[in-house]
């Protein structure tokens, strides 16, 4: 990828594709979402302190017993 494609893309002037962005994201060594300005962070790994408790309940639950555990906690969560 050449220096004026990326300048056309920097300035508005062209978009990228799918897979350009998925190039420059391994090649910069930062997330598609950090290119796309959906994050500010280049890793693209949101913090456990933006989490609220049930997200953290969902992840830990998947982490300890997978998918059967969440869909066993979504029923016990249901009224």
């Amino acid at each position: 990828m050449g220096e004026t494609k990326i300048n056309k893309y920097e300035h508005g002037d062209n978009m990228p594709s799918a897979l350009s962005v998925r190039q420059l994201a391994q090649t910069f060594g930062v997330s598609a979402d950090y290119l796309l300005g959906l994050t500010d962070d280049p890793s693209g790994i949101v913090s456990d302190d933006k989490w609220n408790e049930d997200e953290r309940t969902v992840l830990e639950t998947f982490r300890r017993e997978g998918w059967r555990g969440i869909a066993k906690l979504g029923l016990e969560r249901i009224p």
